[in-house]
């Protein structure tokens, strides 16, 4: 250890180099899919907030929640069967600062209410709770927003974070607000789970059919066809910095050849020059990736609301432990040539 810190403190300009190289492919691919999975949030993150991991749907929706128009016959043939919870929606677009916007209206049930980031649910018939995100319109808690090209308007209750249904803000109102909003239908029934017997009852119905949570989500129309190339993006970063920093840490060993030649002919045993590189890699890669990481998050708390960002604390764990594997993999690649060269041939360059 005493070995590995001298190096590092003597030849301090070099590896903060190496470091600042390490944080920059760090903080990029951070960063890439950061926005990859903030845009994948505004597409699911409001139905994952509902926790439920089979829905009742139109037969004829193509599994596709917003084309989803149960009637209420069919409701209540399904809740026979199983009681679960009957969401119903609205497309309705509301004035702002700057023009219209679409939101999707959904009610409130027992199980199905989000947590308030500010403010309540809503309690009254013309109260709603909206999405974190039209903060950026100007809206506050106690406002209200006026349904475009109608003569109708809700109080605004509180706000909560991610609640989107295909880059669409959700708006939540109870039951008496959604029965007065025109065009309003039950769009699902929610189920935490539903026994084999039940989704056969419920399949035999007309019009209806059961299917699950990651049916759903997936045939949203944008979430697939964003997150497919997003994801290969994420791929190939995470590919192009394992090649950059396996070479990079291969250059740098082979390069103190003639170090580990002069240690060795002083007595240095293999194991105390491969525990030394080790971790100086060590310490090297932790700094450059602590760092990005430390940048990422100042990043995420700053961001406007309006920014598609979220950091997903797996993928960060996984790109700390790539970036530790792929720098010992180029130490231990040119270590294998290192430690076969004798002290003289290695002092010698030859």
């Amino acid at each position: 250890m005493k070995l590995a810190l001298k190096e590092l403190t003597y030849y301090k300009f070099k590896y903060l180099l190496v470091t600042l190289i390490l944080f920059l492919l760090a903080f990029l691919v951070l960063f890439i899919s950061a926005l990859a999975q903030g845009l994948a949030k505004e597409n699911v993150s409001g139905i994952e907030q509902w926790n439920k991991s089979e829905y009742v749907i139109a037969s004829d929706a193509d599994n596709n929640l917003s084309q989803s128009n149960i009637t209420d016959k069919s409701d209540e043939a399904i809740n026979n069967v199983a009681k679960g919870d009957t969401i119903k929606t609205a497309m309705q677009k509301v004035e702002t600062d700057s023009g219209k916007t679409d939101l999707m209206f959904t009610q409130l049930t027992d199980n199905i209410k989000p947590d308030p980031s500010e403010g309540h649910l809503p309690k009254s018939d013309n109260e709603v709770l909206l999405n974190e995100k039209l903060k950026a319109e100007g809206f506050e808690v106690g406002d209200k927003i006026k349904i475009a090209d109608k003569d109708q308007s809700f109080k605004i209750s509180g706000f909560a974070n991610n609640i989107m249904f295909s880059h669409t803000s959700m708006a939540y109102v109870n039951e008496d607000g959604m029965n007065d909003l025109k065009g309003n239908h039950i769009s699902v029934v929610a189920y935490d789970s539903l026994s084999d017997s039940q989704k056969d009852e419920i399949n035999k119905l007309d019009d209806v059919k059961v299917i699950s949570q990651d049916d759903m989500l997936n045939s949203i129309p944008s979430y697939n066809a964003e997150q497919q190339p997003l994801n290969l993006m994420i791929v190939f970063l995470f590919v192009i910095s394992a090649i950059v920093i396996t070479a990079f840490f291969y250059v740098m060993t082979i390069q103190k050849t003639s170090q580990f030649g002069i240690l060795k002919a002083i007595g240095t045993k293999n194991k105390n020059l491969i525990s030394s590189l080790m971790l100086q890699i060590l310490i090297i890669t932790l700094i450059g990736v602590a760092l990005a990481i430390a940048v990422i998050l100042i990043l995420g708390g700053v961001m406007p609301v309006t920014m598609p960002f979220f950091l997903n604390t797996n993928l960060m764990l996984l790109m700390v432990a790539v970036f530790i594997i792929v720098s010992l993999i180029g130490a231990v690649l040119s270590l294998v040539k290192v430690m076969k060269i004798e002290p003289l041939e290695a002092i010698g360059g030859e």
